[in-house]
């Protein structure tokens, strides 16, 4: 049995969610959207580590929490790992 992980039911769900998401998709361009088994939104930032992943039950509450994520990642200075070695 083969898997086609490009196409198939994968653009298929994308596209069923994608018109409740389209208004603020351009404003979070790097986030990856999509609904879940139990009808809540997730969305998270490929390749992030820690992972950041929202949750939320409609589109607008998803769009908060995923500005309260930015929000919170800006707010911290990014530490250097190389900075508790400089003399």
């Amino acid at each position: 049995m083969e898997r086609d992980t490009e196409s198939g039911s994968e653009s298929a769900q994308d596209a069923a969610v994608l018109p409740e998401w389209r208004p603020y998709a351009r404003e979070f361009p790097q986030w990856y959207v999509w609904r879940g088994v139990a009808g809540q939104y997730y969305a998270r930032v490929p390749r992030t580590s820690p992972p950041r992943v929202v949750r939320a039950r409609n589109t607008e509450d998803l769009r908060r929490e995923i500005s309260r994520a930015e929000m919170a990642r800006l707010a911290v200075p990014a530490r250097s790992r190389f900075r508790d070695y400089c003399a």
